[in-house]
């Protein structure tokens, strides 16, 4: 598919209660209506396709993802769940005699509710039997490595974030990182990044934005993108790369923006989420910035001028204080038409003040955001409780408050860090946690479908409207059930997405 007509007829919308019916010439929706007004349509058609009854929605955006990390926890040792130190190292034990890898790598631990401590290296040592074992936990910013992987690392020991039970973290943890990357070979590289795009397609997703930054993955990645990309229908990716003073990287292999993991702070999982006041549950510390106001400032100015976005990661309250500082310093030196034309992003954004989203709002700054964060943390019991204490966390991920300030928003799963989900996604912005206010389902869906194209400065894309681009996701409903209810509970299924008029997955046994 992807010449001539496709009509799909039958189907149900969101905004609407009687059969639809939607036409795809080539690349683009040529007409969508009611169902009873589609035959017109048939004549010339290559493909009917009756879908009686299956949800139509516009493909989704998942506006921050991290595909290598992914693919690895798809094909490997994925850790998300274990209730235990014990049952991880159990894991890690029955994975290690299965794997030849070189390094063993698993991701996804949270040891936040964990009953019998954390993971130490003599615990990796003793599970794998001596191998280098590498396991990230769920947040990413943080890792427990085995004795013999230590040995391999050159300079890890002294480097500022490392612990000599085995735990690295800031510094020592990109150590780790940089070393495994050299490890995969290209046709490794494309597998798991293979990988991880089809599970993309697989949830309905049709574009993601690769959040890569040098402490993450090789900026080589960007050419395994393309090679994949030309070989196999597949979720059209978004590349940013993570690093000040990389203009000439930026301009050699065509990326959109060097925004995305340029962290400003880290993870609150991890304790390094750069905090005003101590962590409740480490009152020694109030987390780690790695970048100044004026760094900021000098990187948003030097990106705006090269036609660049720009971007950060930003967790703490700390962090977006410095975040808008710098872009009030850069406001100074270009004016607001200029920044706001430019249409940078800041990822994550857990802890903005009302003043914050004010100037963000006036700037244009979009905020690429993960409300299933909320849904894995928040409450009154979740970890962000525990790390910050219940009066602050409870205002925590203000998303209807970014909504109604002017804030654009876009949202994203932080693969692997919570899973290539959508509706998960879109339920936890309807339905949170947090104590705040709830976003509309038409906000969360626009935030996960316009929104995530905004926020890559690609216009006019993410709508079931004649003329846009055809990026569709087809999802399967329990009988009888009110689709957007029953999609918000998680009992959609999608079956079919399409990516530029051409099928990127299709569930077998949904084909004609």
């Amino acid at each position: 598919m992807g010449g001539g007509r496709t009509l799909y007829r039958g189907v149900s919308l969101l905004d609407r209660r009687r059969p639809a019916a939607l036409a795809v010439e080539g690349e683009t929706i040529a007409w969508i209506g009611d169902d009873h007004d589609a035959a017109s349509w048939v004549d010339g058609a290559t493909e009917v396709r009756a879908l009686d009854g299956t949800l139509l929605t516009p493909g989704f955006v998942d506006a921050h993802v991290h595909l290598a990390m992914t693919g690895h926890a798809l094909r490997g040792l994925d850790l998300a769940g274990a209730r235990s130190r014990v049952e991880a190292l159990e894991r890690l034990g029955v994975h290690t005699s299965r794997s030849g890898d070189v390094v063993v790598h698993g991701q996804g631990w949270d040891d936040t509710s964990w009953p019998d401590g954390t993971l130490t290296g003599p615990d990796l040592d003793r599970a794998a039997g001596g191998r280098p074992v590498y396991l990230g936990r769920v947040d990413g910013h943080s890792g427990v490595v085995s004795a013999s992987l230590v040995s391999r690392v050159h300079g890890l020991r002294e480097a500022d974030g490392w612990s000599a039970g085995g735990r690295v973290e800031r510094d020592a943890h990109h150590l780790v990182r940089q070393h495994l990357a050299t490890l995969s070979d290209p046709s490794h590289r494309a597998a798991t990044i293979g990988t991880a795009l089809r599970a993309a397609a697989a949830a309905g997703i049709v574009s993601v934005h690769e959040n890569a930054a040098p402490h993450i993955s090789p900026l080589e990645d960007v050419d395994v993108v393309r090679a994949l990309a030309a070989s196999e229908v597949l979720p059209h990716v978004v590349t940013y790369w993570g690093a000040r003073d990389a203009y000439a990287d930026a301009r050699a292999y065509g990326v959109a923006g060097l925004a995305g993991d340029l962290n400003i702070d880290g993870s609150l999982g991890s304790h390094t989420a750069a905090l005003h006041e101590p962590y409740d549950d480490r009152p020694s510390t109030i987390g780690h910035q790695y970048l100044e106001a004026d760094e900021v400032a000098e990187h948003v100015v030097g990106c705006t001028r090269a036609g660049l976005q720009a971007g950060f990661h930003v967790i703490g309250d700390r962090a977006s204080a410095t975040l808008v500082e710098g872009l009030r310093r850069a406001r100074d030196v270009l004016g607001t038409d200029t920044l706001r034309a430019a249409r940078h992003r800041v990822e994550h954004l857990e802890m903005p003040s009302g003043a914050d989203l004010e100037l963000l709002a006036q700037l244009g700054v979009t905020a690429s955001v993960q409300p299933a964060f909320d849904a894995a943390w928040g409450g009154s019991d979740g970890m962000y409780a525990a790390r910050l204490g219940k009066d602050r966390s409870h205002g925590m991920n203000p998303l209807a408050a970014m909504a109604a300030i002017g804030v654009p928003l876009a949202f994203g799963s932080d693969a692997p860090v919570t899973p290539l989900a959508p509706w998960h996604a879109i339920a936890a912005a309807t339905r949170p946690q947090a104590g705040g206010q709830a976003l509309s389902l038409a906000q969360a869906v626009h935030a996960h479908t316009v929104g995530g194209w905004r926020a890559a400065r690609i216009d006019g894309t993410g709508r079931l409207e004649p003329g846009a681009a055809a990026h569709l996701a087809f999802w399967e409903v329990p009988t009888g059930a009110q689709a957007a209810e029953a999609a918000v509970a998680g009992e959609a299924r999608c079956v079919r997405t399409v990516v530029s008029g051409r099928t990127a997955y299709e569930m077998a046994s949904s084909v004609a």
